[in-house]
């Protein structure tokens, strides 16, 4: 995925594990900053790596952006927006059962009208493929 490329839309992967709700409402709301955002469905488990015994809750957004963005200016933009949402990194750890309060990562971006999928996300989780069918189906024809 081209670092330095002006993306005009985005898919990216929401997670939490920790007081969900609060955590996602404070995420869409800076989110819809950014653009228009269409919410998949929220999706609920077990933390698929066994390491936590916390329930994940988990949804795909498409944001088609207001303003191109670079890719490295999106990626700070979702780090800041964890941390103002209650994100602290040094909780994800067994002390704290690897909290999580939200996680915001980038599956796929589109530069012009090509659409480029995050290589480090695949292969996609069962609950991102989930959210991607109900907000951007058309990209699991992509990888």
């Amino acid at each position: 995925m081209s670092k330095q490329a002006y993306a005009n839309a985005i898919v990216i992967a929401l997670g939490s594990n920790h007081d969900a709700k609060v955590a996602f409402t404070c995420a869409i709301k800076s989110l819809q900053e950014l653009g228009r955002v269409v919410l998949s469905q929220r999706i609920c488990g077990q933390d698929f790596t066994g390491r936590s015994q916390r329930i994940y809750h988990n949804a795909c957004a498409y944001i088609i952006l207001t303003k191109t963005m670079q890719y490295t200016d999106i990626e700070q933009t979702l780090k800041q927006i964890e941390r103002r949402c209650g994100r602290n990194p040094a909780k994800k750890c067994t002390k704290y059962d690897y909290e999580v309060v939200i996680d915001l990562d980038i599956l796929a971006a589109r530069f012009d009208e090509q659409w480029q999928m995050n290589l480090a996300r695949l292969p996609l989780k069962n609950h991102d493929i989930q959210g991607i069918k109900q907000v951007a189906a058309f990209l699991l024809d992509q990888i």
